[in-house]
């Protein structure tokens, strides 16, 4: 079983290589604060952007909620 540490590194190394899952993951973990209980909205816009760009639905309303 992975720890959080390491499912969020696997996270960012998927969506770097282009999983738009993982880009799609990582983007709402950064708008809620998952990761370490704090958000970031730049990095979440760029995943989100990124995986509503190659289809993703959920992206897209994650960004909507941002605006």
């Amino acid at each position: 079983m992975l720890s959080d540490n390491e499912e969020f590194l696997k996270l960012v190394d998927l969506a770097a290589k282009g999983n738009i899952d993982a880009a799609e993951k990582l983007g709402e973990g950064y708008f809620t604060g998952a990761f370490d209980g704090k958000k970031n909205f730049e990095k979440a816009k760029k995943w989100l952007k990124y995986a509503a760009k190659h289809g993703s639905i959920r992206a897209e309303a994650v960004l909507e909620q941002m605006e």
